[in-house]
């Protein structure tokens, strides 16, 4: 068996959610609130638990780097609108 050894570039390693928070300069719940909003992370496995951050992927996506994620409001018309459609179409209007 062959060991090999990987060098990860700063941002490459996964930080937790309190780690990323100092990273960052703020606080875990603010962190809560981004993920929220869709910033990047590592899905919890069963051998890490807890969501992890790649710091690189973070700050690229709280530069600019992202989609936008529309506001419930426009959630909410976009569903009456899909649904006012399907009544249109099946007749039922």
């Amino acid at each position: 068996m062959t060991a090999t050894v990987v060098q990860l570039r700063p941002g490459d390693q996964l930080l937790t959610k309190r780690q990323l928070a100092a990273a960052l300069g703020r606080s875990a719940r603010w962190i809560e609130m981004r993920v929220a909003e869709g910033m990047p992370s590592v899905s919890p496995t069963p051998r890490y638990p807890a969501r992890r951050f790649r710091l690189a992927d973070v700050e690229a996506w709280l530069s600019g780097d992202r989609p936008k994620r529309p506001t419930l409001e426009q959630r909410v018309a976009d569903l009456e609108a899909k649904v006012a459609s399907l009544l249109k179409r099946d007749g039922a209007v």
